[in-house]
């Protein structure tokens, strides 16, 4: 009953938070690149470099993909998903070039920065696998991957710069794979046929965007939730409420939301 009691005063709560969206203004600030990172370090081996100031260099230049990524392009379409996202939620967004106009609003306002954004590019081992008759087949493919971790610091404004909050984020695309599994009844003989669909810079800037709209969400729910803790003095390690602006309901998270890091 007691715990009943309380999720129905943090649904009242955050249901209280949702109406007043539209009073609350955020500020957009991004970073002005982005890190690249090639982990397909066996590019060194068949190259024979053993000269470790020139790593980093010769990764990159063999990358499939990073060498080839817009960094303005990147962060414009993943600042863009974020902006729009924060708009469906109902909140007020600026960004950068109008810091001016953000300052001049209420206190009920907070400071978005997108602090730091890396890409790394690393092979992902995927198993496509099936049964005939009890019997096991399977066929590991050697994908391309990449890793966009992103970095967030989320205050509200005037807030002291040295207790800001950094929250982490990391999401991975990888090659796509179509494989497909026959097996001939008339001599049992299994055959494995599949296309690959490999990575492309063009989709990571489409992904970038995706992931803007990913995080614009899980950012309102960290205001969501750091306003229940303050509203109920929880302890923030209890309920994480996510909200679904377009079914209008609330439901718990797991592992979709930001990561606090330590300080």
């Amino acid at each position: 009953m007691f715990i009943l009691a309380s999720c129905s005063t943090e649904r009242k709560l955050a249901t209280q938070f949702i109406k007043t969206g539209s009073h609350k203004s955020v500020l957009i600030l991004a970073p002005d690149f982005i890190y690249k990172t090639s982990l397909k370090k066996d590019i060194l081996d068949s190259l024979e470099i053993t000269d470790e100031t020139l790593f980093d260099s010769v990764l990159f230049a063999n990358s499939l993909f990073l060498k080839e990524i817009d960094d303005s392009k990147f962060i414009d379409n993943y600042l863009l998903g974020l902006e729009k996202e924060l708009k469906v939620f109902g909140l007020n967004v600026f960004r950068e070039d109008r810091t001016a106009d953000f300052m001049e609003v209420d206190s009920n306002a907070f400071i978005i920065n997108v602090a730091q954004l890396e890409v790394e590019e690393d092979y992902y081992f995927y198993r496509d696998e099936t049964k005939y008759y009890d019997n096991y087949f399977y066929h590991d493919h050697q994908l391309n991957s990449a890793t966009v971790n992103s970095w967030f610091e989320i205050s509200k404004i005037n807030e002291d710069q040295n207790t800001r909050q950094v929250y982490f984020t990391e999401d991975v695309v990888i090659d796509d794979v179509d494989g497909e599994f026959t097996l001939d009844l008339f001599n049992s003989e299994v055959k494995y046929f599949f296309t690959i669909d490999t990575l492309k810079t063009d989709e990571l800037y489409d992904y970038a965007y995706l992931l803007g709209r990913t995080y614009g969400g899980y950012t309102f729910d960290l205001l969501l939730n750091q306003y229940l803790d303050d509203a109920l003095q929880r302890p923030s390690e209890d309920r994480y409420w996510r909200y679904d602006p377009n079914t209008k309901a609330f439901f718990t998270a797991t592992d979709d939301k930001f990561v606090p890091l330590e300080n």
